[in-house]
């Protein structure tokens, strides 16, 4: 369970460690609270990559894969 205490001029709630690991919930993550009839919930923001990044790992592969397959995209593009 988590505990509400006095930070600054702020209210503060701790967060279970399970629950934070299983949420990806760091010191600094950006959360957003949503208020409902029951009470308050706590909803990380999703951080996603700008879409002009490309994962290491996709590019290497994608590289492997064009050099593979070289004359089959040159014999593709003669269709």
């Amino acid at each position: 369970m988590g505990k509400v205490f006095k930070n600054g001029n702020s209210i503060a709630v701790t967060i279970p460690k399970v629950y934070a690991h299983q949420l990806n919930i760091r010191p600094g993550s950006p959360v957003e609270w949503k208020k409902s009839s029951s009470g308050l919930t706590l909803v990380p923001e999703k951080t996603l990559k700008p879409s002009t990044e490309i994962d290491p790992e996709v590019a290497r592969l994608i590289k492997k894969i064009s050099t593979k397959y070289t004359q089959v995209w040159q014999d593709l593009a003669k269709l």
